[in-house]
């Protein structure tokens, strides 16, 4: 897997974009990954791609959506 998109709604990316700059594994995940956003009225995207060229470890995105649901998601709904 080369890049992993996530597109949802705006207070979702708001957070998941808070847990990048914020949590450890949202600082490892920015440091080791190219990320465009593409802002959107109602939603907007992620595009995440390695910054090496290794295939991207969805267990670090799975554990990014873990964190942002229990710790990040109910300051931006």
């Amino acid at each position: 897997m080369n890049r992993i998109v996530i597109k949802q709604q705006n207070p979702i990316i708001l957070a998941t974009v808070s847990a990048l700059n914020s949590s450890v594994l949202g600082k490892g995940i920015k440091s080791m990954h190219t990320i465009k956003i593409i802002r959107g009225y109602y939603d907007s995207q992620l595009e995440f791609a390695r910054k090496d060229g290794s295939p991207i470890n969805p267990l670090d995105f799975f554990m990014l959506g873990y964190f942002v649901g229990r710790d990040y998601d109910k300051y931006y709904l």
